[in-house]
């Protein structure tokens, strides 16, 4: 049995389509402000804006969406902690109802307003405006990584 923590990016009970549309409406509006500022500025010069409607505007979109789904693949929602192992969930993995994967636990190094965890090849950060429980998940990361269980076992 593991410990779950979850953080403020967690989509909850929030259909998938409405967790994907919120994540999506920063990026759009980056991505296609400046096809948008392009597009006037030809217009007001009398220039035809066909190429930044035919090319700027879907290229742009493919941006914003593949911005989107790196955004929901690498932003941490849940953390589970047992003996030796943490796992690491993205908000797309606690969407599509994966299972954890855990890791060795190597390390863990608190300060003040981060959680570094040492899990597997790399390293998860974890900001403490990012986790509500950030207390009680700092006390459980060291307890994760202080006991004596085999970390190898899956």
């Amino acid at each position: 049995m593991s410990t779950v923590f979850r953080s403020t990016h967690h989509p909850g009970n929030a259909p998938s389509g409405l967790v994907y549309t919120r994540a999506l409406v920063g990026p759009i509006g980056v991505c296609t402000t400046p096809v948008m500022i392009g597009a006037t500025a030809a217009a007001l010069q009398s220039q035809p804006i066909w190429g930044y409607l035919v090319w700027g505007l879907p290229l742009a979109i493919i941006l914003a969406m593949t911005w989107a789904q790196f955004s929901l693949s690498t932003t941490p929602a849940e953390i589970h902690l047992k003996p030796g192992q943490c796992a690491v969930q993205s908000v797309r993995d606690v969407l599509r109802e994966k299972p954890p994967t855990f890791h060795p636990l190597y390390n863990v190094k608190v300060s003040p307003f981060q959680i570094e965890l040492a899990i597997g090849w790399k390293t998860q950060e974890c900001v403490r405006a990012d986790w509500p429980q950030y207390g009680k998940l700092r006390k459980a990361a060291q307890q994760a990584h202080d006991s004596t269980s085999d970390p190898v076992k899956t």
